[in-house]
């Protein structure tokens, strides 16, 4: 089946239905539209003068094109069943069907009628039965042409979009894997070069640095693993990158984090703030020689879930990224938009009376959803 629709499509080993049924089943199907195009002929056939009335004539149309159905079916079954499908063998079998269901079809109505049998193959009858008959025949086999045709076009076009759904998915888990891979701590390497001259110096105080390092790095591997995480995973992460950086930036660097709990269980993209506080670290507290202040929080705000990131640093036109050009707020966009498209925004706004805000909105009813899957 298609996800996300109501195609079906037969699995390659399913059993296949008894010839019986198979053939009986195609037979009830078109029946129905026989039975009424025999009694449309009927009916005409009365009006115009032909026959003895209107019940002698439906005896006859019924008794006949059931027949030619009948016959036909077989001959094209058997020959489906051969891989001997042709054109020119369906012609003959066509042919061959209609001549014999004719003839079949207007002894089993004289008997009905009990009319004489012998009477029943007059030439004027034969080819007067004979034209009627092909003309209906090629009608029902152009409708059931028609019919297969269209079957096997919707099923085409259902493979194709399936097929072009699934190539979007594949393509746009690729372009978020490369998204999050793009997303790399800064401080990285300036931590390692600091943990270097604390092993000397304060070596207490290196293993704590040490251990969370390890904390945020184990966090992160893991995030990166998943398609979603809960924002007090998040958090976590986020609590164990800025303690390195306090540890690193000392007194020059305040943050605080808060997530209510009624926003703890939510399920976010992972990572989605990580890039946002490491551009309010790189822009707005390491550029400021007095350093600054961090604040992490989360909110509800119908129908969203608000995520802020805001820092005192020295505000917009400071550097190109506090401007939006950065590549770790372009990631986000990116992200936001090939997860949520217009349901989702990334803002930066002015923090009163200095440094920036940059403002995330999920839609909560998403989150929501996530958290209890």
């Amino acid at each position: 089946m298609i996800p996300g629709s109501n195609v079906k499509f037969p699995a390659a080993c399913a059993d296949a239905p008894a010839p019986a049924k198979q053939l009986l089943a195609e037979y009830a199907r078109e029946s129905v539209i026989v039975v009424i195009g025999n009694a449309m002929i009927a009916a005409g056939l009365t009006v115009v003068g032909m026959g003895k009335g209107l019940a002698e004539n439906l005896v006859f149309s019924e008794s006949i094109g059931l027949s030619i159905m009948l016959l036909l079916h077989v001959a094209r079954f058997r020959l489906q069943r051969r891989n001997a499908l042709t054109a020119p063998k369906l012609a003959v079998a066509m042919v061959v069907s209609i001549v014999a269901g004719a003839a079949i079809g207007r002894v089993i109505a004289s008997a009905l009628l009990g009319h004489d049998i012998g009477k029943a193959f007059a030439t004027k009858d034969i080819a007067t039965t004979g034209w009627i008959a092909l003309v209906a025949t090629l009608l029902v086999t152009w409708y059931g042409w028609s019919r297969a045709r269209i079957a096997g076009l919707s099923e085409q076009v259902a493979r194709t979009a399936w097929l072009q759904e699934a190539a979007e998915k594949t393509a746009l888990r690729a372009r978020l894997q490369a998204l999050q891979a793009q997303i790399e701590p800064h401080f990285l390497f300036n931590t390692l070069a600091t943990l270097d001259s604390l092993i000397v110096s304060n070596p207490p105080r290196a293993r704590e640095l040490l251990g969370s390092l390890n904390r945020f790095l184990r966090a992160t591997l893991e995030a990166s693993r998943t398609e979603s995480e809960t924002l007090s995973d998040q958090f976590a992460v986020l609590e164990s990158m800025l303690a390195v950086h306090a540890m690193r930036l000392g007194p020059r660097l305040a943050y605080s984090l808060d997530l209510p709990d009624d926003c703890s269980t939510l399920s976010v993209p992972p990572m989605l703030l990580q890039p946002l506080v490491e551009n309010a670290l790189k822009h707005g507290i390491q550029v400021a020689v007095e350093g600054g202040r961090v604040e992490v929080r989360a909110r509800r705000v119908e129908p969203h879930v608000e995520l802020a990131v805001t820092d005192t640093g020295p505000g917009f036109g400071a550097t190109p990224a506090t401007q939006g050009t950065g590549i770790g707020l372009a990631n986000v966009r990116d992200r936001l938009a090939a997860l949520y498209g217009e349901r989702a925004s990334l803002t930066l706004i002015e923090n009163v009376p200095h440094g920036i805000v940059a403002r995330v909105l999920l839609p909560l009813d998403d989150a929501e959803r996530r958290e209890r899957g």
